[in-house]
């Protein structure tokens, strides 16, 4: 009985050990709702990311100045090579990227980072679970003056919008995101806006604006009252978004080729959702 406990005690610590966050980081992350993990990645991970970030966002702004793709006031979406690509083309404007879904499929070096074993023990640590799905994978430009910035929001409600039956089978909201900085993130630049007391719930609101340094990560409960601003700086504001959830929180499939993915920790197998096997047609 001893022998078993210590394996079990021995396996839990090494889980740990293997990911980003430490186990008081975790408790730390469901005790405020967020956590940044400074210089979380290697100096050449994020060489590759500044270089590869860098080269899609001038490709695809240049596609986007093509005459094919129509002005609009309105959100326009496009799917290039497996991703999912939403921008605005305003009369006498470069056009404007707010997100890259599913941007492992147009580059496949951010999964070096966003789908790593890695990043994979994090969120089997943080959700508490042994199976997991990735239903984020996202690129953020914010290039000065492109005027993007996000409304407040709670992650939840788009995962409850986008999927009518999702459940928090988990109990500790089933799903977390990691926001990983390329960039300097500060107010100049459209860096993200906390409400620190959107999370557990109180009266009033406490706003902390995040600062953050390329390299770092920060996590996200689904709960947590979050927004940004407009990069008025003149420096981009580069990020990229891992998400994932306890695996049967979700029942649909994410935009992107490179979506829906289920990881079993134990032991360590990787495998399409039933959804993505069977088809969504329904967005």
């Amino acid at each position: 009985m001893k022998n078993r406990m210590l394996v079990a005690t021995l396996l839990f610590c090494c889980s740990l050990f293997s990911s980003y966050l430490t186990q008081e980081e975790v408790d730390t992350f469901y005790k405020q709702g967020y956590f940044i993990k400074r210089n979380a990645l290697l100096e050449s991970e994020l060489k590759l990311m500044d270089q590869k970030s860098s080269l899609l966002l001038k490709r695809i702004l240049n596609e986007l100045d093509k005459e094919i793709y129509p002005f609009s006031e309105q959100d326009q979406k496009i799917y290039i090579e497996g991703t999912q690509i939403v921008f605005i083309k305003k009369h006498g404007k470069t056009p404007s990227i707010k997100r890259f879904v599913g941007c492992e499929s147009i580059e496949q070096s951010f999964q070096k980072v966003l789908r790593s074993k890695k990043m994979k023990e994090t969120f089997f640590a943080l959700l508490n679970t042994d199976a997991i799905e990735q239903i984020i994978s996202q690129y953020h430009p914010k290039v000065p003056g492109d005027g993007v910035a996000f409304i407040k929001h709670r992650d939840i409600r788009y995962r409850k919008e986008y999927d009518s039956s999702w459940e928090d089978i988990g109990g500790n909201g089933s799903y977390a995101v990691c926001i990983i900085a390329i960039d300097p993130m500060s107010k100049e630049n459209g860096g993200l806006i906390i409400d620190k007391k959107s999370y557990p719930k109180q009266d009033g609101s406490d706003i902390e604006q995040v600062v953050m340094q390329p390299g770092d990560m920060l996590f996200m409960h689904p709960e947590i009252l979050h927004w940004s601003e407009s990069n008025f700086s003149s420096i981009t504001r580069r990020a990229l978004l891992a998400g994932y959830c306890v695996y049967g929180a979700n029942h649909r499939n994410y935009p992107g080729d490179c979506t829906n993915e289920v990881t079993l920790k134990n032991p360590f197998t990787i495998r399409d959702a039933p959804w993505r096997v069977f088809g969504d047609t329904n967005f």
